[in-house]
C-alpha cells in the first residue's frame, strides 16, 4: 500500500466516532511504528492536518472537523516537474504567472516539504535567456488569454508600427504565440475580414466582450518565422564550413532541405513568404553565408551589407559630435 492510500484511509479512521489507537493502525496497515510516525508527520507538516492523540478516547482524531485532504496529490518527482514548469513560465511572462499561479507554487512548496529558500533555489536552477523582448501590460495579457481560452471576442485599440498609427479592432482570438522573446495573437479581424497577427505589446487598450468568438478554419500554412501565409519562395543558402558546424543542427523551417558540400559547407533550402525575418537571420551569419537564389533576396542581402559598410567608409564620428547634433549635454570629469 502506498503512502497516499494509507493517508486517505487514515483520514477516514480519524473521522470515526471511536478514534483508532496506535496498535489498531499498525495492525490494519501492517506498518512499523516508524512508518506510522512518518505518515503522521507528513499529514501534519505538509498537508496541515490537525491530528492529535485524544488521551480520554485513547485514539487519534482531528481537532477540526472541517479539515479536508487536498483533492490533488503529486509525487516528489511530479512536484519538481511542476516547479520547473512554473519557473520557465515565470521567466516568459512574470507578472501574469506570479499573480495567477503564485498560490499554486506555495502549495507545491508545502507538498515538497522544503524550506522557503530551498524551493527558491530549485526555481533558480533553470533559466530562460530570451531574445530582446518588448514588455507587455500584464492586464492586457490576462484579458487576451482569457478571451482566447473562453472563446470570446475582443475589442482592442492597436498600434501598427508599420503605419505608425492606432486603430480600433474587434477580433475573434485564435491562438497565442510566444516567439523570440515576444507574444503575438493570431485572430480573425472583423474589420478586415481576414486572419491577422497582432503583437500583444502593441495593444493599447483591450476589453473582453460577451459575444462568442467566430470560429474560423485556418489552413495551417506558414511562411518563415513569425510570418504566416502560403510559401511563395525558397531561399537557397550556401554556408561555409565554419557556419555549417552550427547550421547543420538547426531547423530554420519544418520543410527545409539540407545538403552537405564536399568542402565541409552546407546548402540549405528554406521556404518563406515574407522575406523580412529570413533576411535578418541570413545577415547574422555575415560573410559565412551566400544567398544563391532567389535574386530578389540576394539583392536585398547585398544592399543591406553595402549600406552597413558605407557607414564605416566615412570618417569616424566622435561621441561628442553625435551629442552636439542631437543637442544632448554631458558633464566631463576634470
Amino acid at each position: 500500500m502506498s503512502q497516499m492510500e494509507r493517508i486517505y484511509k487514515l483520514d477516514r479512521l480519524f473521522r470515526r466516532k471511536k478514534p483508532p489507537g496506535k496498535r489498531e493502525i499498525l495492525e490494519v496497515f501492517e506498518i512499523s511504528p516508524a512508518q506510522f510516525k512518518r505518515d503522521l508527520d507528513y499529514m501534519r507538516n505538509r498537508l496541515g492536518a490537525p491530528v492529535t492523540f485524544d488521551m480520554e478516547a485513547g485514539g487519534y482524531k482531528y481537532t477540526a472537523e472541517e479539515f479536508n485532504l487536498p483533492g490533488l496529490w503529486f509525487t516528489e518527482r511530479e512536484v519538481y516537474s511542476l516547479l520547473l514548469m512554473y519557473s520557465l513560465l515565470d521567466q516568459l511572462q512574470p507578472d501574469f504567472v506570479r499573480e495567477q499561479l503564485g498560490p499554486f507554487k506555495d502549495k507545491l512548496r508545502t507538498l515538497l516539504g522544503k524550506p522557503g529558500r530551498g524551493t527558491e533555489s530549485i526555481l533558480e536552477r533553470m533559466q530562460v535567456s530570451a531574445a530582446p523582448q518588448r514588455p507587455i501590460d500584464p492586464e492586457h495579457f490576462q484579458a487576451i488569454s482569457d478571451a482566447t481560452l473562453r472563446r470570446k471576442k475582443l475589442r482592442m485599440r492597436y498600434y501598427s508600427r508599420s503605419r505608425g498609427a492606432e486603430s480600433d479592432r474587434m477580433v475573434s482570438p485564435e491562438r497565442l504565440i510566444y516567439y523570440r522573446g515576444n507574444w503575438y495573437l493570431d485572430a480573425w479581424c472583423h474589420e478586415k475580414a481576414a486572419m491577422r497577427r497582432f503583437a500583444i505589446d502593441a495593444v493599447r487598450l483591450v476589453s473582453v466582450l460577451e459575444e462568442p468568438a467566430l470560429e474560423v478554419a485556418t489552413s495551417g500554412q506558414q511562411g518563415y518565422g513569425i510570418f504566416s501565409g502560403p510559401v511563395e519562395n525558397t531561399a537557397v543558402l550556401l554556408f561555409d564550413a565554419v557556419a555549417a558546424r552550427w547550421v547543420a543542427e538547426e531547423e530554420w523551417h519544418p520543410l527545409q532541405r539540407a545538403s552537405a558540400l564536399p568542402d565541409g559547407g552546407l546548402q540549405l533550402e528554406v521556404p518563406y513568404s515574407n522575406p523580412q525575418e529570413i533576411l535578418m537571420d541570413i545577415l547574422r551569419h555575415g560573410p559565412h553565408v551566400e544567398v544563391v537564389s532567389p535574386a530578389s533576396l540576394r539583392s536585398a542581402v547585398a544592399e543591406t551589407h553595402r549600406e552597413a559598410a558605407e557607414k564605416y567608409v566615412l570618417p569616424k564620428r566622435s561621441v561628442d559630435s553625435v551629442r552636439s547634433t542631437t543637442g544632448s549635454r554631458t558633464v566631463r570629469a576634470r
